[in-house]
């Protein structure tokens, strides 16, 4: 799924006290060819609001619509560092390295939890596009850069993808890096107060392109 920003889904739950706390993440830099991928700071918030008025991102994730300045806010001063302090969100800012601009939010998901009943060590991708970048392939750089630091500095057995039905730029992202279309899940989410089909897709280690 594209970056996810609700309050409601991204909130952090405790731990149940079985459960070993998971260490805090490191948080880079990252580079590409491109790229340089780092943690959100303070003086993002005005281009994270401005950018985030896109109505394709409104669309398609789960930010809140209408987008507020304390969206952004809470975006770059809570919920992304307090993902890297749990141990279980990781959302770098991607930047342009020739102009300093961001050129998107590329995010691992729930990096600190084991999957169920399997003991594979999975995470989901998501990441949303700034409108004035588009078309670079800069967001397929840097999803593809932050999956490979998944399978090697976090160990992850498998990264997953979902995405609402439609949302074709999103798919071809993944498609381009080796993810496997696992399938649809019928009327399994609910988006603006509707049910929606989302796809769900997978990529294990050795099968990234």
């Amino acid at each position: 799924m594209d970056v996810p920003e609700t309050r409601e889904r991204s909130l952090p739950v405790p731990a149940p006290a079985s459960r070993p706390t998971a260490p805090p993440l490191p948080q880079g830099p990252l580079q590409t060819a491109r790229l340089v991928l780092r943690p959100w700071r303070e003086d993002d918030i005005p281009a994270v609001f401005k950018i985030c008025q896109d109505p394709d991102i409104q669309r398609w994730t789960t930010i809140p619509s209408p987008y507020e300045i304390g969206d952004a806010e809470w975006f770059v001063r809570e919920f992304t560092p307090q993902g890297f302090a749990t141990g279980d969100e990781a959302t770098f800012a991607a930047l342009v390295k020739e102009t300093g601009r961001i050129a998107g939010a590329v995010g691992l998901g729930g990096i600190g939890r084991l999957s169920e009943g399997r003991g594979v060590r999975t995470a989901e991708i998501g990441y949303w596009a700034n409108p004035e970048t588009r078309g670079r392939g800069y967001i397929t750089e840097a999803v593809r850069e932050v999956v490979r630091w998944g399978f090697e500095d976090l160990e992850l057995g498998r990264v997953t993808w979902q995405a609402f039905d439609g949302n074709a730029a999103s798919r071809r992202v993944v498609e381009k890096l080796g993810f496997t279309i696992v399938g649809k899940q019928r009327g399994s989410h609910e988006h603006r107060g509707r049910r929606a089909d989302m796809w769900l897709a997978d990529v294990l280690p050795g099968e990234l392109r």
